[in-house]
């Protein structure tokens, strides 16, 4: 439960009124205590401006608990900088960053409150994130990574509302956390988990396959040493294949009579 405090107006200038919070005084814009009074309390949120500024609000604009796509203006010591679309800044501490943050790129981030309603930022997104969903397998989405666990995956907030999982063996080259990623929901799990992959529908994908081992054949002498009976984690590291997408395009090859076959071994026939 969200509780929001009373804070109480101290004083008014031509265009703000002051309140006195415990992080000192706040200045709110002027229209929105209309008809209020010194004394008077409200219930307002705070948060620093661009130039760290305390500024106060009734209407954030956002929602408390939702999660956002915004900009690291600027890295510090103590956190993060990011700033909204309509300006105002929000903090990121250092306790609620949960991997490297690079100034001008954008992350998933949610927003929190404090016990003095001051504003702030979190990059620990997963237990806002849901399973309650209406994608099906193939679907195309959209998302950024929030997190990267080298013995399982990517973890991938889609459209901020919905988590899913890229798996290591579906990741190609370097990603990071922030990352804007497209891809294809491989499959739907029983619980509504999402897992995806940056590859193609497999009937699509043949063509492409095959042509990047008949390139890797004629550069490099002509032969791999892979075949039929080697490992994934073999295929994997030469090609970042698939076994069972490995082996469709090696029967595609091998029926277009570009290469023979053998147990741990293909070679690239003679033209």
């Amino acid at each position: 439960m969200i509780i929001i405090k009373d804070l109480k107006i101290k004083r008014f200038s031509k265009n703000r009124a002051y309140l006195a919070t415990s992080l000192g005084e706040a200045a709110i814009d002027k229209k929105e205590v209309k008809n209020l009074k010194q004394g008077d309390k409200i219930k307002a949120y705070l948060f620093f401006d661009r130039y760290d500024n305390l500024k106060a609000t009734k209407n954030i604009g956002m929602t408390v608990d939702n999660i956002y796509s915004l900009k690291a203006s600027e890295i510090r010591k103590k956190g993060v900088d990011f700033l909204t679309e309509d300006g105002k800044k929000l903090f990121m501490p250092f306790s609620e960053k949960t991997y490297r943050i690079n100034k001008d790129m954008i992350y998933p981030v949610a927003l929190k409150i404090d016990d003095n309603n001051l504003l702030y930022l979190t990059s620990k997104i997963r237990n806002l994130l849901s399973y309650d969903h209406n994608y099906k397998e193939n679907d195309l989405v959209e998302g950024r990574i929030y997190s990267i666990n080298k013995a399982v995956g990517a973890f991938i907030a889609i459209e901020n509302k919905y988590d899913s999982l890229m798996r290591m063996t579906e990741l190609r080259g370097v990603h990071i956390e922030g990352e804007l990623v497209k891809a294809r929901v491989k499959e739907v799990k029983d619980d509504g988990k999402l897992e995806l992959t940056l590859r193609k529908r497999s009937y699509l994908e043949i063509d492409s396959d095959s042509k990047l081992i008949l390139d890797y054949l004629e550069d490099n002498g002509g032969f791999v040493m892979l075949g039929d009976k080697s490992s994934p984690e073999s295929i994997f590291r030469i090609f970042k294949l698939s076994k069972s997408s490995f082996k469709r395009a090696i029967g595609r090859l091998y029926k277009n009579n570009k290469i023979k076959i053998y147990n741990n071994k293909i070679v690239l026939k003679e033209r």
